[in-house]
């Protein structure tokens, strides 16, 4: 359902997903999607078996359905079976599958609602790769967490990371972006 328009059946040609035309921002996972509105609502839909979608629930969407009730929603990440999203204060958020503590909360066990990554208010961007994750900060740090297995996190090292570690010392990043088994930042 990760198209959202009410089925389960591919496309080969685009098609409009409802008829809704206020979404500000869009992220797209491995099997899910994430989009907030410009009256910053978050809505998900797609594949929901490690509860990224945040619903409460393991169930599969097939079309954009609502995230709670919160209108301070403003950015979004979608990795293979975990989302981060952004509030206006500065907030950064979770939900989904964490076996390698993608979700920076400190363990490993998943969740499907999205719960606040530590108590920080000045997260700015936010990435999200196949098990890990790269923030930046409004003060030009780096950090990331989750699988390192490859080095994506830019630690200098492969150990997993199950909380949001600093990456170096520079505080002039501007840009970050995440893949597979990667992360890239610009200065």
């Amino acid at each position: 359902g990760e198209l959202g328009d009410g089925t389960n059946t591919g496309h080969t040609s685009p098609a409009q997903v409802g008829t809704a035309a206020d979404w500000s921002t869009v992220a797209t996972g491995m099997h899910h999607i994430l989009a907030v509105k410009t009256n910053g609502t978050l809505w998900t839909w797609g594949f929901n078996s490690f509860g990224q979608l945040g619903s409460g629930n393991i169930a599969d969407r097939n079309s954009p359905q609502q995230v709670g009730t919160a209108t301070d929603w403003v950015a979004v990440a979608a990795g293979d079976g975990h989302s981060l999203a952004l509030r206006t204060n500065g907030s950064l958020w979770g939900s989904g599958d964490n076996m390698y503590g993608q979700l920076g909360n400190g363990g490993t066990i998943g969740t499907n609602v999205f719960v606040q990554i530590g108590t920080a208010t000045d997260w700015e961007q936010v990435a999200a790769g196949d098990y890990h994750s790269v923030a930046l900060r409004t003060n030009g740090t780096i950090w990331s967490w989750g699988a390192n297995g490859s080095g994506q996190l830019g630690t200098g090292n492969t150990t997993d990371q199950h909380a949001p570690v600093q990456v170096g010392s520079a505080t002039d990043w501007t840009g970050i972006g995440s893949g597979k088994y990667h992360c890239i930042a610009r200065r």
